[in-house]
């Protein structure tokens, strides 16, 4: 028993004489800071990316306008919200389109019920990307 305390008192000696060791002592120059550049994304780019999703969103707006789906002031409707946004982002004021995608978001939900399909589903899909894009930019 007593080369079992003899053993972890020495360790444990041991472990602390090592992380002194590894310290660096006091008024011993540390490692200079680096900066780096921040990471800023290309806003053209993100506009190009939210121009060929709202390309993406109108074509799906398009094929929800059936019988059974979307009606023809429906789909007006949404397009003219996607018209908003639009002209926000081609004028480089992506801040400007929050609230027409927030809108657009809203119509949507109310016309949940006429969304059932795997047409509607898509569509739902094209607005989540439309935010996503919005929300990084």
């Amino acid at each position: 028993m007593n080369t079992l305390k003899t053993f972890v008192l020495i360790a444990a000696v041991s472990a602390v004489g090592l992380l002194s060791a590894c310290s660096p002592t006091p008024g011993s120059p540390s490692l200079p800071a680096v900066s780096l550049p921040a990471v800023s994304i290309d806003p053209s780019a993100a506009a190009a990316s939210v121009v060929t999703a709202l390309d993406q969103l109108d074509a799906e707006i398009d094929t929800n306008q059936t019988a059974t789906g979307l009606t023809v002031d429906d789909r007006d409707s949404l397009k003219q919200i996607t018209a908003t946004i639009r002209a926000a982002v081609e004028t480089g004021d992506l801040s400007a389109a929050q609230p027409a995608v927030d809108q657009l978001t809203t119509k949507i939900a109310e016309l949940d019920a006429k969304l059932g399909t795997d047409a509607g589903t898509r569509l739902k899909a094209a607005i989540a990307q439309l935010q996503a894009l919005l929300a990084a930019s």
